[in-house]
């Protein structure tokens, strides 16, 4: 029998236990709350339900724990589960910093255990399609590239008071940049590692929240490309999409409108390759049946705790950044 323990049953893991029910048999969960225990109960089928996660991996054989929890707690959980020997999936970011990540991660080689970190943006087909479109040089030599990714905080959760949420409060990992860090991830999938980065967090709007909810980030990849990011949680409309210019065209990814758009240079026209939201909204899926893969069929993880760390020293270069007014090397 396949099993599977979700630590943390708000609205990510309630959807990781969607779409973990077509791969596991048998599917717990943890959560301090009682009420989002009786929420999950009420919508899927549990087989056991905790408050505490230590006590939950001690008392059963699990073949994964399933860490989505608020950022803040990402850590002690996964090392734990770890240390008893169970495969990792863990949701973005990877964690508050990344102290205590390599230990995890040699745990887990030793151990020969997966490890997958949850940038579920790699698994958009779209987001497949725009890889190969830049590697195949259709943009010709990539110079430069820009990446909005906005949206309103209130507007996430419309059940509950968003100054109640995690991504309200700096001290559970909440904020702009962490959150929305899935831009980080994809410009080190798509283009290249990053090298250096300037960057400016602050809390500017009227939200009333102690998160960060603007981080505007400069980076320099190792290829030399330069790259310009705006993360925010107070645009009034969404607005998530990179626009990439190269020396034979430019080439555009929006994932509000589910659009590729390429211009080339040499006719002076735009071409566009159209998707829709079930394509964007594929990404937990497939990214469900990727771990599956991983844990059972010996798949290499797309992402792993030192994937990911890469991502989290950009993130954790970009606070230092920030407070020291200065740009930060890698």
């Amino acid at each position: 029998m396949k099993k599977i323990l979700v630590v943390g049953a708000g609205s990510i893991g309630l959807r990781h236990i969607e779409n973990f029910s077509v791969y596991f048999d048998e599917i717990s969960v943890v959560d301090t709350n009682p009420e989002r225990i009786m929420q999950a109960k009420a919508k899927y089928d549990i087989a056991n339900s905790y408050t505490d996660f230590k006590v939950a991996i001690k008392d059963e054989i699990y073949n994964a724990v399933a860490v989505t929890t608020p950022p803040h707690v990402h850590l002690p959980v996964a090392k734990f589960a770890a240390e008893n020997g169970v495969n990792l999936f863990i949701e973005k970011p990877l964690g508050m910093s990344v102290f205590g990540w390599n230990e995890v991660a040699e745990m887990c080689k030793e151990k020969g255990l997966v490890s997958y970190v949850a940038y579920c943006h790699r698994h958009i087909p779209y987001i497949q399609k725009l890889k190969k479109i830049i590697e195949s040089g259709r943009i010709g030599r990539v110079i430069h590239a820009n990446m909005r990714w906005g949206s309103y905080l209130p507007d996430w959760h419309s059940w509950e008071d968003y100054r109640s949420f995690y991504m309200a409060k700096k001290e559970q990992g909440g904020g702009a940049l962490l959150d929305e860090s899935h831009g980080i991830d994809l410009i080190r999938y798509i283009l290249g590692e990053v090298n250096e980065v300037f960057a400016v967090i602050d809390t500017i709007s009227d939200l009333e929240i102690s998160s960060d909810d603007i981080a505007l980030l400069t980076l320099r990849l190792e290829n030399n490309v330069l790259v310009q990011i705006n993360f925010d949680l107070s645009s009034r409309y969404p607005r998530v999409s990179l626009e990439i210019i190269g020396t034979k065209g430019t080439i555009v990814w929006d994932r509000v409108d589910n659009v590729i758009k390429c211009y080339d240079a040499s006719n002076q026209s735009w071409s566009n390759e159209q998707f829709s939201k079930d394509d964007l909204m594929s990404m937990y899926p497939r990214q469900a049946r990727h771990f599956y893969e991983c844990v059972f069929n010996g798949q290499e993880p797309m992402i792993d705790i030192d994937n990911a760390i890469c991502t989290q020293k950009i993130i954790d270069a970009s606070f230092e950044s920030s407070i020291e007014g200065k740009l930060m090397h890698i």
